[in-house]
């Protein structure tokens, strides 16, 4: 055979290895060797998804946007009343610095605990029982126990309530739902008025408290503060402590005075005993002229003064006499008699002024000593007097303070105000608050649309199948040779281009091929009335096949499938008969030996054929029968044998192909799906090409991709995948674009310009 050599392979099995067409790697991922390519989502391919579901998405969203529509409607009309109130704050008094920062902390706990007792069961209970809400039906359930009944009233009570802060201020709305607008007024007013009023009854039950307390704490300190008070006066009179009334109005002990005066005392002799230290330093210096007194003494003064004028004189006497003068000495003799007086009063001062100091020192010591003796007694008893007098006051303080907040509690309990007032109260409302036609239906709509979309995309998810030629390249990595469209599809009638006659089911063609009649009513593109694009559809597989390898074209073909019914045989005889159009020199083979098709499609009798030539009974140029169509020669399959497989691996097959492969220019065979039978791998290593059939939309790619490893484990090659029987009306009409009515024409007005091209480019 041209372009390839024999690989022997298991048993007497020969495979053959093309060598001129391109190999595709296939990368198999995860442990079930799916075939996946990663691609980013895109937006135009989710649009496809939902145009090709768009009748799941209305379906579902027409369901529930009834159903909203319909629950809205039956649903029965709830009034809503609200009143706002104001809640101060309690006990407002003049703040610190730091309570001023820590005000809203504190406000807000106080606004969550009074919406809490807004919603207490107490609160509830009180209004349930003053507007008989247990005897109407709204609220009460029947057929239910006593008990049973007070937990439903109260849950639908609390149920209906709402409290509604509004924000930066002190407001709260309150709200409550009911069928009756009235009634939702009645219980709005009672609700603030009764909260209102237990505000009241608790800061007046807490003020009796108070006050009783502090009537009770009042008169035991009472008694503490007259018995500290005894206590003292008998430690005063224990002592013989003495008071003395002062100036201002006070009492001062006398002990405490005597001491007080002895320190003066004492600090009095200390500087009077310093300063007549100094002076007796002086004066045993001997500097007795410095002595304070001596300058004011007038005899001293005198004194000086006559020895000074002597001086003088006897200094004038001495220039002119001599010592022994009289009137010289008589001078001298008179001053030597005033300095000796002047001597002896310097040293009278003198021990006049050691005497006064000795005097200071004995003074010092004995106001020491009494101002001693006065401090020792003076502590003994001061002591425990101070201790007890402090105790006293003490007692006092406390006394007068819990007096005063007594007189306080009493006028407070006096008052009737509250910290909170109905800023507007209830009206009955005109129009019902629920249910929110528009709303419901804004709910419906987003609703139907999002489930919707949701289960459009889910049953896509679970949509295993290939639809596109995406899906081909995708998940088999290999390209998609051609999409043939159904029939119904285009035209409304038919079952599409995988049946075996038109409106008969597989199975019924299957009894007729048994009984021998031909049936020539086949999806053929010759047919007379043929649609356009059914036929252009074969064209383009034509076209892709002759260019589907570099060099040439592939001579000899396998079509097979996965599984039956999906348009093999169909994809095989109009494959044929489009190469056919090109030219002479096409050959068509009926390679399934179990359930023969290919005779009926042309009116022929399936006698003879490969099943003949196979057991050597004729030479396989006297099977080849004319088709009816200029170049296009079938060979049959032939009786059915009881060994199909041993016959199609025995070597006169191979035979028949290399020896049909130099006589004409293409040989087709058509073959058992692959996954029944081992038929088609056994071919399969005689060909040059597989052509791998699938049904748009109806065969998983799961069965895809073991028929592709069959093939590949048997070293043949698939060229490419034909998406058969392809619903145009899937995929929101994105192929049905391709595929106009106004655009192809029916094969007898057609040219082939473009499949003769591809074909002398591949001719050699």
């Amino acid at each position: 055979m041209n372009g390839g050599k024999p690989l022997q392979g298991e048993g007497n099995i020969e495979r053959y290895e093309p060598a001129r067409l391109e190999r595709r790697p296939l990368a198999a991922t995860g442990s079930s060797g799916t075939i996946e390519m990663e691609r980013a989502p895109e937006l135009v391919a989710y649009w496809n998804v939902l145009r090709k579901r768009r009748w799941t998405v209305l379906a579902v969203f027409f369901v529930l946007f009834t159903l909203v529509l319909l629950g809205t409607l039956k649903q029965r009309p709830v009034y809503r009343a609200t009143a706002l109130l104001e809640i101060q704050k309690e006990n407002a008094n003049i703040l610190t610095m730091k309570e001023m920062f820590e005000l809203d902390t504190v406000s807000d706990t106080y606004l969550e605990t009074q919406y809490k007792i807004f919603k207490s069961d107490t609160l509830a209970r009180r209004v349930i029982s003053q507007l008989h809400l247990d005897t109407i039906e709204e609220f009460n359930p029947k057929n239910r126990s006593r008990e049973s009944v007070d937990q439903a009233v109260l849950a639908r009570f609390e149920d209906r309530l709402g409290i509604e802060p509004v924000k930066r201020s002190r407001l709260v709305e309150v709200t409550f739902d009911s069928y009756d607008p009235q009634l939702a007024a009645r219980a709005v007013n009672v609700l603030a008025e009764n909260y209102i009023e237990q505000n009241l009854e608790v800061r007046w039950e807490a003020t009796q408290k108070a006050s009783e307390w502090l009537a009770q704490q009042l008169a035991g300190m009472k008694g503490k503060l007259e018995k500290s008070e005894d206590e003292l006066q008998a430690y005063v009179r224990e002592n013989g402590l003495l008071f003395l009334e002062t100036e201002k109005g006070g009492r001062e002990n006398i002990a405490d005075e005597r001491l007080r005066q002895l320190q003066e005392e004492l600090t009095h002799a200390q500087s009077v005993r310093y300063e007549k230290e100094s002076l007796a330093r002086l004066a045993e210096a001997g500097d007795a002229a410095a002595l304070p007194g001596l300058a004011d003494n007038k005899l001293l003064q005198d004194l000086t003064e006559r020895l000074a004028d002597l001086e003088r004189e006897r200094a004038q006497l001495s220039s002119t006499f001599t010592p022994e003068y009289p009137k010289v000495r008589q001078v001298q003799s008179q001053i030597e008699q005033i300095e000796a007086v002047l001597k002896r009063e310097r040293l009278r001062a003198a021990e006049r002024v050691k005497n006064e100091y000795a005097a200071a020192v004995r003074r010092e010591a004995l106001v020491r000593q009494a101002w001693e003796q006065q401090q020792h007694a003076v502590a003994e008893r001061t002591v425990q007097y101070t201790i007890l007098r402090r105790e006293v006051g003490a007692n006092r303080e406390l006394y007068e303070g819990l007096l005063s907040r007594l007189k306080e509690a009493g006028v407070s309990a006096g008052l009737k105000s509250s910290n909170i007032r109905i800023v507007d109260a209830a009206q009955a409302p005109k129009k019902p608050a629920k249910p929110n036609l528009l709303v419901n239906l804004g709910l419906g709509l987003l609703l139907g649309l999002g489930f919707g979309v949701g289960a459009a995309f889910l049953l896509e998810h679970l949509d295993n199948t290939l639809k596109s030629a995406e899906d081909v390249e995708r998940f088999l990595q290999v390209p998609a040779l051609a999409l043939i469209p159904s029939a119904q599809s285009l035209n409304g009638n038919g079952r599409g281009a995988h049946g075996l006659a038109q409106g008969k089911s597989p199975k019924k063609e299957l009894a007729l091929a048994k009984k021998g009649p031909p049936h020539p009513a086949w999806f053929r593109i010759d047919a007379p009335g043929q649609h356009g694009t059914f036929t252009e559809a074969f064209r383009g597989l034509r076209t892709s096949v002759l260019l589907s390898t570099a060099e040439r074209a592939p001579r000899t073909l396998l079509v097979t499938s996965a599984r039956p019914g999906e348009g093999k045989t169909t994809v095989s005889i109009n494959l044929s008969i489009s190469l056919a159009q090109l030219g002479p020199g096409v050959l068509l083979i009926d390679g399934d030996l179990r359930r023969p098709s290919v005779h009926r499609a042309f009116g022929l009798e399936n006698e003879g054929g490969v099943v003949r030539y196979l057991t050597g009974g004729q030479d396989w140029r006297q099977v080849v029968r004319p088709s009816g169509l200029a170049g296009l020669d079938v060979i049959v399959s032939g009786p059915m044998p009881p060994n199909p497989a041993e016959l199609l691996s025995s070597e006169r097959m191979r035979q028949l192909i290399r020896e049909a492969t130099r006589e004409y220019r293409c040989v087709i065979i058509d073959s058992p799906p692959l996954l029944n039978v081992a038929d088609s791998r056994i071919l399969a290593t005689m060909v040059e090409g597989l052509i791998l059939v699938v049904e748009g939309g109806g065969t998983p790619r799961e069965l895809a991709q073991r028929a592709q490893a069959c093939v590949r484990n048997v070293g043949a090659a698939v060229i490419g995948v034909v998406l058969n029987n392809l619903d145009l009306r899937a995929d929101g009409g994105y192929y049905a674009q391709y595929y106009r009515d106004d655009y192809y024409t029916t094969p007898e007005a057609s040219t082939n310009g473009d499949a003769a091209h591809a074909a002398k480019a591949h001719q050699g």
